[in-house]
């Protein structure tokens, strides 16, 4: 119930801004929603998330994404039947601009029905020239599975991991930008304390994401992300994730 009134205090701070940048009295420099849609290859489901991010003055930013899966016990090949919150995410953050070069700490509370998970890091950029930049980011995770449906809540050991768990995460970013074009290439490694991907402590992933801006101000940007995930806590199998969104600036 908490977590529900958090939401919706967030979603209401971002449009009465959205309602007083139109006034020209709001705080806000920039204010843009993102829609994106997902599918997975081998398991055949579909995910959807809805992201509000604001810019506000001295570099801070702060954003609310809604992450939502089909409901069911039957989820696959079920485009936008029964969709159900998956999990919420609120972050906050400020950049430090140095020259060409860009550090952003950041704090991201994530929850849902089962866990609460608590995110800290900062995303670093590096700017060569009109074309290119690198990047990255490292972060630390904390999740309390204290509601966990496979914990038992009377004390047994019925957990199949512990409840507590951390996971170290860093990610690598190269980009090429020409014009209105950019793709980005991103590598995610991740490091926990339980055996959580596969059998093993670790995991990866990859995505290639291609993105265009259009409008008159560019105030459109569509984009396509290509992913290598794993599929389960169980199995070092692998599988591929198309990503296809869009992301509306208020300018």
């Amino acid at each position: 119930m908490l977590s529900r009134k958090y939401l919706m205090a967030g979603c209401v701070l971002l449009v009465s801004q959205v309602a007083l940048a139109e006034e020209g009295s709001s705080p806000i420099k920039a204010l843009s929603l993102d829609y994106r849609h997902e599918y997975r290859t081998r398991d055949r489901t579909h995910y959807d998330k809805l992201n509000m991010s604001a810019a506000l003055p001295n570099n801070f930013n702060f954003s609310i994404e809604t992450k939502y899966k089909t409901g069911g016990k039957d989820t696959k090949d079920k485009m936008f039947s029964d969709p159900v919150i998956n999990a919420v995410e609120l972050t906050l953050s400020r950049a430090f601009i140095f020259d060409n070069f860009k550090i952003s700490p950041l704090i991201q509370p994530e929850f849902n029905n089962e866990r609460t998970e608590w995110k800290f890091g900062f995303v670093p950029w590096y700017t060569f020239n009109e074309n290119w930049a690198i990047g990255g980011m490292y972060r630390f995770e904390m999740t309390d599975y204290a509601n966990d449906p496979d914990c038992g809540y009377n004390g047994d050991k019925s957990c199949s991991t512990n409840k507590h768990r951390t996971v170290n995460r860093g990610d690598i970013y190269l980009r090429y930008t020409w014009d209105r074009f950019s793709t980005t290439y991103k590598f995610i490694y991740k490091h926990g304390d339980e055996i959580l991907w596969g059998n093993q402590h670790y995991d990866y992933e990859q995505e290639w994401q291609f993105d265009y801006l259009l409008g008159d101000k560019k105030e459109w940007k569509p984009y396509v992300t290509f992913g290598d995930i794993g599929r389960s806590s169980k199995s070092t199998e692998r599988q591929f994730r198309l990503r296809m969104g869009v992301v509306y600036t208020f300018k």
